[in-house]
């Protein structure tokens, strides 16, 4: 749909900050379809105030396009954990997991200004938009093709949008959808964080569909020797192929895993995650191909 910069913020007597400038240029803004759909992220974004989701700062129109303003997190995406030659340790990728559920609990329970519930559903919960900084910050961003009531523009009924590899069966029917679509993207997540492999890693799209829509998932303790048992109880439920049998709320599945870190006696810690961003982005050992 455009570009992204990083840029910075100038002020008074030397004040300057980092922030990413997504920019849609004037022939995209032409086309109402497009356009409507940046000025429906920049507004669903704006309302949405919590440390675990990607800053909105500033929206507006210029001779050059419409422009949108967000906080710059330096550090990775998920993708780099994804691609490196061992998963993390089940505590950080157990905190990565509950901080993400943090921040969808709060989109998903968002109200507007009047106190009327926005119904969000991101429905792009995947790698790319899992940002991990270097002080440990863990946040959600691009609310692009989010769901919600206050969306200008709708999707056509029985479009999917989205990540295949990510979405839930009934995202993929193109039905309707409320927070547990969201969740069960979390549980693609937290499985292939502590496993350090893919869940749906076929060859295309259409394969991948198939096997989430057959309801296909191996055990996670197969993945990866002395997998918790209670690890893995909570990872299927999240990946419940019926929506009413997975976790209700993203603060259910929060709820679940700090029962199970404090019973493996896990840390939780936000220091130790920045450092391992720190590491991986000085070492620049993030190149390796997933294990099948």
């Amino acid at each position: 749909m455009g570009e992204v910069y990083l840029g910075s913020i100038a002020g008074a007597h030397g004040f300057a900050r980092r922030v990413v400038i997504k920019v849609i240029s004037g022939d995209l803004v032409t086309n109402e379809r497009y356009a409507m759909m940046f000025v429906d992220e920049a507004r669903i974004a704006a309302q949405l105030h919590h440390p675990n989701i990607v800053q909105t700062l500033d929206f507006d129109v210029s001779d050059g396009g419409v422009f949108l303003v967000t906080e710059y997190v330096a550090g990775l995406d998920m993708r780099a954990l994804l691609k490196a030659r061992q998963p993390p340790s089940y505590a950080l990728a157990t905190t990565i997991i509950a901080e993400l559920a943090t921040g969808l609990a709060a989109a998903h329970d968002a109200c507007d200004a009047t106190g009327s519930p926005l119904q969000i559903v991101h429905r792009d919960v995947s790698p790319s938009n899992v940002l991990l900084g270097v002080h440990g910050e863990v946040k959600l961003a691009d609310f692009g093709v989010a769901k919600a009531r206050s969306r200008s523009y709708q999707t056509v009924s029985g479009t999917i949008k989205g990540k295949v590899p990510y979405m839930a069966p009934e995202q993929i029917r193109g039905g309707k959808l409320d927070g547990r679509a969201d969740i069960f993207a979390l549980g693609v997540l937290l499985f292939e964080l502590t496993t350090g492999t893919r869940l749906y890693s076929a060859g295309s799209n259409t394969m991948a569909m198939e096997m989430i829509l057959r309801g296909d998932r191996p055990d996670p303790r197969v993945r990866r020797t002395g997998y918790p048992d209670a690890l893995a109880a909570i990872v299927e439920r999240a990946l419940a192929f019926d929506r009413d049998d997975r976790y209700a709320t993203a603060s259910a599945l929060v709820d679940d895993l700090d029962d199970l870190t404090r019973d493996q006696r896990w840390s939780r810690s936000l220091a130790a995650l920045g450092a391992h961003v720190r590491a991986m982005s000085e070492h620049h050992d993030t190149q390796v191909e997933l294990r099948a």
